[in-house]
Parts: structure tokens; sequence; C-alpha cells
């Protein structure tokens, strides 16, 4: 599984944000994201919680205070309360609807909340407001991104590097739109600005390591993501990227020693990485660790289909038919239209010679792949 990082800078004196989320293999992708907003009276992360008490006697004096409302806002923001941000956004924009900074406040915590079609109405009246605004075109870039629809955030991306030909995070976000439409040769040459520009830009040597990942060059992936490692020494998405590539190389007891560390940075949200090292064992012939690590999977996510199928396969390797064919049944319960862990389940009741389950789901495997 590998992950690639979006970087976009978001200002309330506090940085970008790295969250760790997905990674692929067949496989779901950690972004990290964040988008820009301008603050206004207040912007520190520790904001102290007295600032919303204050701002709030405030309001009461003066329930027209625009500016009372607006900083309150920022100032749950910056808690993490993003429903009473947008509240009080709304309640600013009301008094003042000409002001582009509440509909760019308001935007971000639209987007915060994963209400991706509010954020992008906010960011577009940003725009029409005022049309030079570089960072409001990212801002906007980076929720189409996330919505999917790349060739609008490459747009708008673009439109931010023509504004701004100087911000790295630009092309490194546009890079990353053009990875996941699959234009990788032009995913890199964004990256290859954006590390030109910024040097140190750890996330985008990571994209780009991905990018050549996703080429099937192996070794060039490797350097970018050595690359960022040694920019980020707690970088865990380079580390599994990196990890991913040795072991599509075959290099399996690198690909453990990166899990490893990926575990130890995160030993309680890294069901990927339980899994995949459990992957590297079950490749070197160890199946007995290969099943301790599937298991760790499982704890952490009890409804991974995929790992009740690996260790099914482990146990299956092991001679262990009846814990094989137990799991399999897990998977097909959880995901009862996938025509493999049928054939799999088959073969475990053929190979202790229960030959009459094993034709039931070889015949019920064929039928779920002549329907695909």
């Amino acid at each position: 599984m590998k992950s690639r990082c979006k970087k976009f800078t978001q200002i309330l004196t506090f940085l970008i944000l790295f969250p760790v989320g997905t990674i692929l293999v067949g496989t779901p992708i950690s972004e990290a994201k964040g988008v820009r907003v301008r603050t206004r009276g207040i912007g520190a992360r520790n904001l102290p919680r007295r600032s919303i008490a204050d701002l709030t006697k405030a309001i009461q004096r003066n329930p027209k205070d625009t500016v009372a409302y607006y900083n309150r806002g920022a100032a749950y923001y910056a808690t993490g309360d993003y429903s009473s941000a947008i509240t009080d956004f709304t309640e600013a924009i009301e008094l003042d609807p000409d002001d582009v900074d509440l509909y760019i406040w308001r935007g971000a915590a639209y987007y915060a909340t994963g209400d991706y079609g509010s954020a992008i109405t906010d960011f577009t009246e940003a725009i029409e407001l005022d049309p030079d605004d570089a960072i409001t075109y990212n801002n906007r870039g980076t929720v189409y991104s996330d919505k999917g629809d790349y060739d609008r955030a490459i747009i708008d991306f673009g439109k931010t590097i023509k504004l701004k030909p100087d911000f790295g995070e630009a092309y490194n976000n546009r890079g990353t739109a053009y990875s996941d439409k699959g234009d990788y040769d032009r995913a890199i040459i964004d990256f290859n600005k954006a590390i030109k520009l910024k040097p140190d830009f750890g996330e985008a040597y990571n994209n780009r390591g991905t990018a050549y990942s996703d080429k099937g060059d192996y070794d060039r992936a490797i350097i970018d993501f050595n690359k960022a490692i040694k920019l980020k020494p707690d970088f865990g998405e380079a580390y599994n990227n990196r990890a991913m590539a040795y072991l599509r190389k075959g290099d399996y007891d690198r690909a453990i020693a990166d899990f490893n560390k990926i575990i130890e940075l995160k030993p309680d949200s890294s069901t990927d990485a339980y899994f995949l090292r459990g992957v590297a064992y079950y490749r070197t012939g160890d199946y007995d660790r290969a099943i301790l690590d599937y298991t760790k999977a499982i704890e952490l996510k009890p409804d991974a289909t995929y790992v009740y199928s690996s260790r099914g396969g482990a146990y299956r390797a092991r001679g262990n038919y009846d814990k094989a064919i137990a799991d399999y049944t897990k998977a097909i319960k959880l995901k009862p239209d996938y025509a493999d862990t049928y054939l799999w389940r088959g073969q475990a009741y053929d190979a202790k010679g229960d030959h009459a389950r094993a034709k039931a789901d070889f015949v019920k495997a064929e039928q779920l792949r002549k329907k695909q």
C-alpha cells in the first residue's frame, strides 16, 4: 500500500496537517491534507478557551459585531469545533457579505467536516470576490482533488501556479492530481518543480517516489523515499511506500525492516503495516509470523476481508485446513460476492478430503466469475 501526500498550507499559525490515512496496495491512499486559510485577530492552534468566552461576551454586548463572530469562528476552528465555526462565519457573512476572508474560513471549515460541496461553493464565492488570490484556487483545487474531480483540480492548481509561480505546494498538489489520474510522467514533472522550488520538501520526494513506483521504477522510487525519510525521520507514509517498493522487488528483509519502523511509530493504527509485514513473512515461508501479523491486523480492523483471506492462506500453507476454512468462511461472510475466496476455501476442503464441499465452492466461484 502506498501513500501520496498532498501538502496544503494551512495558516492559523499552525502548520500543515499530515494524518495517517490510507496507504495503497490494491489499496487506499494515505494523504496529508490541509487547506490554507488567512487569519485575522487570532490564529494559534493553542488558542486559550477563555478567548471564546471573551468573544461570546463581546457578541452578547453587540450582536452585530462582525469581527467578534469572525474571531470566535476562527477560535472554534482552531480547537476543531468546525460546526460552531461554520455557524459563526455564517453570522459574520450575513453582516458583511463582501468579506472574502469569511468565505475562505467557512470553506475551510466545511472542508474539515467533509462537506466538499459547501466548501467548493464558498471558495468559488471567494474567487469571485478576489479573482487574483492564488491560495483560494489552491484550496478549491484541493477539494476537487479529494472529490476525485482531478481535471477541475488540475485547472485550479494551474491557476494557482499562474498567479504564484513560486508556490511549490501547488506544483505538488497538481502532481498528486496527475498521479491520481494515472498520468505519472506529468506528475513527476510537477514534483520535480516543487522540489526545485523547495529542496527540503519531503512530501514532494515521497510523492515523486510514489509516481516512480506506479511506473514500476522501484529503484528510483526507493531513492526518493530515502530522501523523504532523511528530511523527515518520522515520515510513516514514506517508510510504508519504501517498504512496498522493497516488497515488489522481492527484497523482503528490507520490507520487513520498514514495516517494523511503521509499527514502532504508530503501533495502534498500523493495520496495513501488520498486514503487509505478514505478506512479507508469508513470501519468505515464515507462515507462523505471518499468522501472528495477520491476527494483529484483524484485532485492529475486524472487518478486513482481505486479512482473513490472507491468514486463511497461511493456515492452509501450514496444513491447518480447519482454521483456513474458518477464515475463508469469515471472509465470505464479509464479502460474499468475491469468487477467489470460494476457490481458496474449496482448495482447503479438497486438501482435507471433503470433496463434496470443495466441488460446491468451485462451482460457486465459477458462477461468480461469470457474473463479473
